[in-house]
């Protein structure tokens, strides 16, 4: 099952990442680990990169019975065509979550979208946006998507994950810290006014480099499963 349209009504997390079209690598090199990336089909990219431990799983509901979910991998030109028209982009991914009901029914319950591609020098995979359906908030589910995302990244060889949340969203941000990102240094600076007024940016680019956290403990099973997401704000 395709995922919707934000434009659904459904509470998501704003991840605008309209700054500028990511690079796709340099013209006059070699095929570059991005360009290889997104050449390669979905189902080359599930079973080098993916696996069933992570497009599998289950959790506990909030009457503490447990629910079976399924992650599945689109790209844009197998989405439907109002979301293909918003996410024109051929590199653009997605990772879409589906709850198991009864039988072999799966009914969609929300998705994040990303891109390998280039900041700055560094290749990255690209969270551009992240959406659990109001019903599913609070259950750690966007938490699983962004982890699924990050090890993604991790087993294709970038050197960090990304995303942009704006400065309205403090519950986003206080979510993405939580799950070790940080202001990254091409985050935009705070603007002084001439009247000594300082005007802080309406976004934040966050990162979380994956070499950092390789040595450090994995706290991942004691995180609260509050907080996915925007925390209803």
């Amino acid at each position: 099952m395709a995922p919707q349209s934000s434009s659904s009504g459904h509470a998501a997390v704003s991840i605008d990442g309209t700054s500028k079209i990511p690079r796709q690598g340099s013209a006059d090199s070699s095929p570059s680990l991005i360009v290889q990336t997104n050449s390669l089909s979905l189902e080359e990219l599930k079973s080098r990169f993916l696996g069933p431990s992570l497009l599998t799983f289950a959790t506990n509901t909030r009457n503490g019975t447990l629910q079976s979910y399924n992650v599945e991998l689109f790209k844009s030109s197998t989405l439907p065509p109002e979301k293909r028209e918003e996410m024109k982009h051929p590199a653009m991914r997605y990772l879409v979550l589906t709850v198991v009901e009864s039988g072999d029914k799966s009914s969609f319950v929300g998705f994040l979208e990303f891109m390998i591609t280039e900041e700055e020098g560094s290749e990255v995979i690209y969270t551009y946006e992240l959406d659990i359906l109001p019903d599913y908030q609070k259950l750690g589910l966007g938490k699983k998507l962004l982890d699924v995302a990050e090890e993604f990244g991790r087993r294709v060889g970038v050197e960090k994950a990304m995303l942009t949340v704006f400065d309205s969203n403090k519950g986003a941000r206080r979510f993405y810290e939580r799950e070790g990102y940080d202001l990254d240094e091409i985050s935009p600076e705070p603007k002084v006014l001439r009247n000594g007024t300082i005007k802080p940016s309406t976004y934040h680019i966050l990162s979380k480099a994956f070499w950092a956290d390789e040595d450090g403990e994995d706290d991942d099973e004691n995180d609260d499963e509050g907080g996915d997401e925007d925390e209803d704000e």
